[in-house]
């Protein structure tokens, strides 16, 4: 749903669909439907093929996530969508990504609780917003659940073509929990935009399962290959 600044932003300064070029949206119904390829279900760390997305046995000797949705490849048309979304202030594109998200999606229980996983502050700064946040409560109304600010960011650690491993050491601890009472017991969806190796949204499960979270899966719009 757009703000009002955001209705009156678009009128001055309106949409083009990255898909064809209309006028009105930063994706367009008709775009929608084919517009990123889905990738099939498979396990998001070693990419082996299984059903339900599962994270496989092997890899869940060191990951706190059961599930990993991951709508499609970070190429083509869907690299534009997430770079006009976070680098060019289009907001509304959080919308159709989140549409886009729930395909791949299985249903999901009443009490989920949907999260985002926390920009860093300095990049929030520089946007004006933070896109997972706002991606985070797209995909809660699509899915009539309920989000919740979970997690904070510690850390403004950078990981440009870092590998796993230091992925890993450099995120071990880049966020708290804000609210305990909340995340006690609770079955967590994380969601954010974007995965390289997974050293972001492992650091942002393993809180949440420390600060007692029964279960937590996570669901992204794209993965870079």
């Amino acid at each position: 749903m757009l703000s009002v600044v955001e209705k009156i932003i678009s009128l001055v300064a309106p949409h083009y669909c990255i898909g064809c070029g209309a006028e009105g949206a930063v994706v367009c119904a008709w775009c929608l439907p084919d517009f990123a390829l889905p990738l099939p279900e498979r396990c998001y760390i070693c990419r082996s093929v299984g059903s339900g997305s599962l994270v496989c046995r092997k890899c869940r000797r060191s990951s706190r996530l059961k599930h990993v949705w991951v709508r499609t490849g970070y190429a083509a048309a869907a690299k534009q969508l997430v770079h006009e979304f976070k680098f060019e202030r289009k907001r509304a594109a959080a919308e159709p990504i989140a549409h886009m998200m729930t395909e791949c999606l299985p249903f999901l229980p009443a009490n989920t609780l949907v999260t985002h996983v926390p920009t860093a502050t300095s990049r929030v700064r520089r946007r004006g917003y933070d896109h997972a946040e706002l991606l985070a409560m797209s995909l809660a109304r699509e899915l009539g659940l309920r989000h919740e600010t979970l997690l904070g960011r510690v850390t403004q650690t950078r990981q440009v073509r870092s590998k796993r491993v230091e992925r890993l050491a450099q995120m071990q601890s880049a966020f708290r929990v804000v609210h305990p009472e909340k995340v006690q017991k609770s079955v967590v969806l994380l969601v954010d935009d974007l995965v390289t190796t997974g050293a972001t949204i492992e650091s942002a499960a393993k809180c949440l399962r420390e600060a007692g979270a029964k279960l937590v899966d996570a669901t992204v719009f794209a993965q870079k290959q």
